[in-house]
Order: structure tokens, then C-alpha cells, then sequence
């Protein structure tokens, strides 16, 4: 973006000079007098990324200037100041736009849609891989989730039940689901009726809602080792190929639940104790290796639960758990830790303490990077307990990583 030392006037005038273009040549265009520049109130954000276009720039070249100049000569309104924000939230450019959305929260009509959805923009450009964050943006955000409309409040559950998976919320996390699912079921029904006259502003297809709100509570039933119900749940997502209206991307949606549901059901198993199913689980991995790192976090714990071994399957594929710096999403992030915190119970367990004490470490500083306080805890509370183990080494490690929280 260019500096506010200069007006948008002076800056377009340079750059008119530097394409050989007269005002009038730019007016026809940009559809624009070049004098409006100097009333920003006047001016589009449409206009704007026109202008950008016209002198060879991205979309958003003028933004910054743009705000600068309104707040020193005028103030936007509400609806500019929204406009502006939604067009840097759709570039992508969450941190520049949240500015924007706090002055219209904090200034704005609770009533308004804009306000409303300036609260939703709030929340998903806060939450992150952060479950301290997290927390902070979705209780700032659930009470006024019901106040979207419909086809947005899909893509608000969603996000919801997601960030209450990363602070082990299970209860809120299958009210939510219920209420994704209960929500898709109701646009389902009004678009296979015709009750719908204008598309769906959502950022999946429709069939997603509706399978993840069957997903996120089949989760949300077995972290509760409800497994019967979970079981129910599993067998309602993985075959959704009765939706109606799906086209090429929803049936390859379709596909994927079907994949998940086939490894959740053997991750039932498992978490009861059939370790029969561990050759199957294995080829199920090595078929769909993206399913590695959630599949391999509950092994873990079924391992450390009903004390069997997982070697042969753990020297197959913990190679390819990702590192913390391929994390992008909260859920895999939690999903990490938590297979490393298992691994380091079941290293203790079957006496390789050397080895359990570096997974430790390796766990702590997965929490420190991830924020997750609460695994920072449990870590820090099982190093004591087995400190008397610990190598000079391995203790300085450890001090090292205490140090990067405390600054």
C-alpha cells in the first residue's frame, strides 16, 4: 500500500504522468473525475480498486491512503467504513480490516445487519491456532451469532463448534453441531422445496454443513466415550450420497465424509478396545495419508488406555506427522499435541524414559508455539514428576523453553 504523506489526488496525478495518461483519458477509464479524489466520502471502493486497475496496481493500492484522508478531512459512514472492511477481509487482508469492524461494533446499531456481521468478521479474523485467542474471540462472539442470517450462521456454527474443539469443550462443541446440522436441514428442505430465491451465501456446499454437523458431534460423543451414539453418528455422514442438487463439488464432499466415516468407525472400535482392527487401520492410513496425524493422536491414547502395543504401526507412520510449522488450523494443532502428549505417556510406560523425556520436551514447546496453556501444564507437571530422569541436557531444554513464555 502507498504511504498518507501525499493526497490520493497527488499520488494518481504521478501516475498518470508515468502511463502518459491526460485526466480526461483517465476519467473515461476509471469513471471518474480525477477532482473527487480530493472528497474521499465521494468515492467507491469500487472506484478505488477501478483506479488501481487503470494504473496497473492490485486491488486495495489506494486503501490506506484512502482511510487517512477520510478521518483527517471527513469520517466515513457506517456503510463506507463497512464496504471498505469487507473488500480487505475478501482480499484477505483480515489484520488491516479489523480496525474498521471494531469502530463499527463500537460505534454501531446492535440492531444493524452490519453490526451484526461486523461481530462475525471480528471472530474469524481473531481466532487462529491460539486456544487463549480462541476463547477470547468466540465468547466475544456467541451472543450475537443468532442475529446472522441463515446461510452465514452456517459458516458461524461451524467455526464455532471448531474453536470449542481446541479448548476441549465437548459439550458446547456437540450443541453447536446439533445445531449445524438442525440448521442445514432447514435450507436443505427450503431449497428442494423452492423456498429459496437467491443463493446461498455460504463458503461450502451445503452438504458440508450438514455432514459436519453429524461429524462434529460423533467427535464430540466419543471424547464423552459415548460410543454407541457416536457410532450412529458416523453412519449418518458417511454415506450422504441421497442429498439432492449435488453437483461436482458436493460429491466430492460426499466422498470425503465417506472417507472420514470409514476411519472414525475403526477409531470406535479402537477406542473400545478391539485392537483387531489395528492391519485394518493401517491400511486405511496408508490409502489416505492426510488422515495420519487425527487417526494416529487416538491410537495413542487407545495404546496408553488398554496397554497394547502400537510399534509396528508408530515406525510406519510417525515419520510423517507434520511439525508444528505445517499447522495452520486450530483442530490440527490440538491434534499434534495431544499425539505427542500420548506418546510421551506410552515412552514412560514401556521404559524409555531418555527417549520419553525428549518427546516431553519436543510437547512443551509444541504448547509454548500453540499457546495451549492448559497442555503447557500437563507437560510441565509430568517433567517434575519425572525429573529425577532427566539429563543436564534435557533440563536446560526445558529452562530454555520456560524462559520463551516468561518474556
Amino acid at each position: 500500500m502507498v504511504t498518507t504523506i501525499q493526497s490520493m489526488r497527488t499520488i494518481v496525478e504521478n501516475e498518470l504522468q508515468l502511463h502518459g495518461y491526460t485526466p480526461s483519458q483517465f476519467s473515461e477509464l476509471a469513471g471518474i473525475r480525477i477532482e473527487q479524489l480530493d472528497y474521499p466520502r465521494s468515492v467507491t471502493i469500487d472506484q478505488l480498486d477501478k483506479i488501481a486497475s487503470v494504473l496497473g496496481h492490485d486491488p486495495g493500492w489506494l486503501y490506506e491512503l484512502y482511510l487517512g484522508q477520510c478521518f483527517l478531512n471527513d469520517k466515513l459512514t457506517c456503510s463506507q467504513q463497512f464496504s471498505l472492511a469487507e473488500s480487505l477481509f475478501e482480499q484477505g487482508k483480515k489484520k488491516e480490516a479489523i480496525p474498521l469492524y471494531r469502530q463499527i461494533v463500537d460505534n454501531g446499531n446492535t440492531e444493524d445487519p452490519q453490526y451484526v456481521m461486523s461481530q462475525f468478521r471480528l471472530f474469524q479474523s481473531l481466532i487462529g491456532t491460539g486456544v487463549e485467542e480462541n476463547r477470547e474471540a468466540v465468547f466475544r462472539f456467541e451472543t450475537h451469532y443468532k442475529h446472522l442470517p441463515e446461510d452465514v450462521r452456517l459458516d458461524a456454527l461451524l467455526q464455532m463448534a471448531n474453536v470449542y474443539y481446541t479448548f476441549e469443550r465437548w459439550d458446547k462443541v456437540g450443541q453447536y453441531a446439533d445445531e449445524l446440522k438442525e440448521l442445514a436441514t432447514v435450507i436443505y428442505e427450503k431449497l428442494i422445496n423452492r423456498e429459496l430465491y437467491k443463493p446461498l451465501q455460504t463458503e461450502r456446499h451445503l452438504v458440508v454443513y450438514y455432514g459436519q454437523g453429524c461429524l462434529m458431534k460423533g467427535v464430540a460423543l466419543t471424547k464423552l466415550e459415548q460410543y454407541e451414539e457416536a457410532k450412529r453418528c458416523v453412519q449418518e455422514y458417511s454415506d450422504l450420497s441421497w442429498f439432492q442438487g449435488l453437483d461436482e463439488v458436493g460429491k466430492k464432499e460426499v466422498e470425503k465424509f465417506r472417507v472420514w466415516g470409514k476411519g472414525n468407525a475403526l477409531i470406535l472400535e479402537l477406542n473400545t478396545g478391539n485392537l483387531k482392527v489395528l492391519p485394518e487401520l493401517s491400511a486405511y492410513l496408508e490409502e489416505y495419508p492426510n488422515q495420519i496425524l487425527p487417526s494416529l493422536s487416538v491410537v495413542m491414547r487407545a495404546a496408553n488406555r488398554y496397554h497394547f502395543s502400537v510399534d509396528a504401526i508408530l515406525a510406519k507412520f510417525e515419520k510423517r506427522i507434520p511439525s508444528v510449522g505445517k499447522i495452520y488450523d486450530h483442530i490440527n494443532g490440538t491434534q499434534l499435541f495431544h499425539f505427542w502428549y500420548e506418546k510421551v505417556i506410552y515412552s514412560f510406560k514401556r521404559g524409555g524414559k531418555h527417549q520419553a523425556l525428549n518427546e516431553l520436551i519436543h510437547a512443551l514447546g509444541l504448547a509454548q508455539k500453540l499457546r495451549y496453556y492448559s497442555g503447557f501444564e500437563r507437560c510441565v507437571s509430568l517433567f517434575w514428576k519425572h525429573v529425577d530422569h532427566a539429563t543436564e541436557q534435557q533440563k536446560k531444554e526445558y529452562e530454555k523453553i520456560l524462559e520463551g513464555v516468561s518474556v
